[in-house]
């Protein structure tokens, strides 16, 4: 004390002052003042300490004050706090319930009044006590492409505890059929208010496979030319990629079908690409009149540090003959028939079984 520097100390100083001016109330002859006691060194007339001994005694109290409440609220534990509850979620109405209650029963299917369409009739049933509307009625392949959709915009009314039929078009497209559908092949209808036909409810249903081969066949007869009467018509993309027999290899299963009185008999498959070897599994597959066949094909990357990309003027070739004597003729006849395949879906398809 007084002036003493302990040892190791650096030299700076520390100042604690005791001042009489502006004395806070209370203080009494028996308070401690001094003009200056100093710990370990000195302080100029122009240093930090000099300049808060210029402000009032009253100023520096209150600035102590507001710096330890300042402190005291920023390590004050956060356990102490109160949170907001959360709010719950609103309870549905009544009518968005409603929405919910509208059951696809049976599906059929019939020629349209022309040749150029099939008509897909939804059998859909209203449990709900409220009246709503068909907003929508379509129907979809796997990969996102409308083959279908009903013709009018609400598709129908659906009264309050009514079963109705919803037409939904299918064109037979002849001449700009493209690429084939992907199944599994979908129906999608979409059920509103009648006083909200924007805000509603979304249902997706496969359809049955029986329903969808009819409608080939009938396509098929529709569609088919002289000396064009076989034809591909869907393709299966389901079955795993990379199976354990052939990491970098997937199958694709095709549908067929024949058109006419004649029977067919698949005998080969030929890609149009090279760097993937395509093979037909189960051949030869044999087709029966007016009938619908599945052809599987294995396909193999020849080279995963050089995948091919597939185009659109890329196909699948299919060689068939008849097995019985042709219209007319006692030989038989020989038939070669494409499958146009989404040059997006078979490329992602050589991706990923080559793991890239």
């Amino acid at each position: 004390m007084g002036g003493e520097t302990e040892p190791g100390d650096d030299g700076d100083e520390f100042v604690v002052e005791l001042l009489d001016d502006d004395s806070l109330p209370d203080e009494g002859p028996n308070s401690a003042t001094s003009t200056r006691e100093t710990i370990g060194g000195q302080d100029g007339p122009d240093g930090p300490a000099a300049r808060l001994r210029r402000l009032p005694r009253r100023v520096r109290v209150a600035g102590v004050c507001a710096a330890a409440t300042v402190f005291a609220l920023a390590v004050w534990p956060a356990a102490g706090r109160r949170e907001a509850a959360p709010q719950p979620y609103p309870t549905p109405s009544q009518v968005d319930v409603d929405l919910y209650k509208v059951r696809l029963g049976s599906t059929t299917l019939q020629a349209g009044n022309g040749t150029d369409h099939a008509v897909l009739g939804l059998q859909l049933t209203n449990s709900a006590a409220t009246r709503l509307e068909v907003v929508s009625a379509e129907l979809w392949d796997a990969v996102g492409t409308r083959l279908g959709s009903a013709s009018m915009w609400p598709a129908q009314g659906l009264g309050a505890g009514s079963t109705v039929s919803v037409p939904v078009t299918l064109p037979y497209a002849c001449d700009v059929y493209g690429f084939l559908p992907v199944l599994p092949i979908t129906v999608r209808y979409s059920i509103s208010t009648p006083q909200n036909p924007d805000a509603g409810h979304d249902y997706a249903f496969p359809l049955t496979e029986a329903i969808w081969d009819t409608y080939m066949r009938q396509r098929a007869a529709q569609c088919a030319r002289p000396g064009d009467e076989i034809s591909a018509s869907a393709i299966d993309a389901t079955q795993p990629i990379g199976a354990p027999s052939d990491p970098e290899g997937f199958d694709l299963t095709f549908t067929v079908e024949s058109a006419g009185a004649q029977r067919w008999s698949v005998d080969k498959v030929t890609a149009f690409r090279s760097g993937v070897t395509v093979t037909g599994t189960e051949l030869p597959v044999a087709v029966s009149p007016g009938q619908t066949a599945r052809v599987s094909t294995h396909w193999h990357v020849d080279d995963c540090e050089h995948v091919p990309r597939w185009s659109t003027d890329m196909g699948l070739e299919f060689t068939a003959h008849t097995t019985g004597p042709a219209a007319g003729n006692s030989a038989s006849a020989e038939q070669v028939f494409v499958a146009q395949l989404r040059p997006g879906l078979v490329t992602e398809m050589l991706y990923e079984a080559c793991g890239i």
